[in-house]
């Protein structure tokens, strides 16, 4: 019989942006090759990306909870935080965690803020 996974607990504001800057400081994070492919084709720099999850200054960080969602089976929920480029240009970053590593999903523009 298989044992069914219960659904993880969806993270706080708090809880999930200390959790990203910990793993972007200790460098355990990877970008998928899908956001890999998505970088490249949407011509959105790595620096950006992890420049929003930081939370640095100007980067405007916030998480859009209405993103955010579940899969059966995963490990823990995708989220999605947003944030802006240098350029003032909207960027939606989709992430989920396992054990060890930060997964970053997805990246798109979004638009001008």
């Amino acid at each position: 019989m298989a044992t069914s996974r219960r659904k993880p607990e969806k993270k706080s504001d708090l809880s999930l942006f200390e959790l990203v800057e910990r793993r972007v400081e200790n460098v355990d994070y990877i970008f998928l090759p899908h956001a890999k492919a998505r970088l490249s084709e949407r011509d959105i720099l790595e620096p950006a990306v992890l420049d929003i999850l930081e939370g640095r200054h100007g980067r405007k960080r916030k998480r859009n909870k209405r993103k955010d969602a579940y899969k059966d089976g995963n490990k823990d929920w995708n989220y999605c935080i947003e944030g802006v480029s240098p350029d003032n240009e909207k960027i939606r970053i989709i992430l989920s965690f396992d054990e060890k590593m930060m997964l970053i999903i997805t990246v798109m523009w979004v638009g001008k803020e």
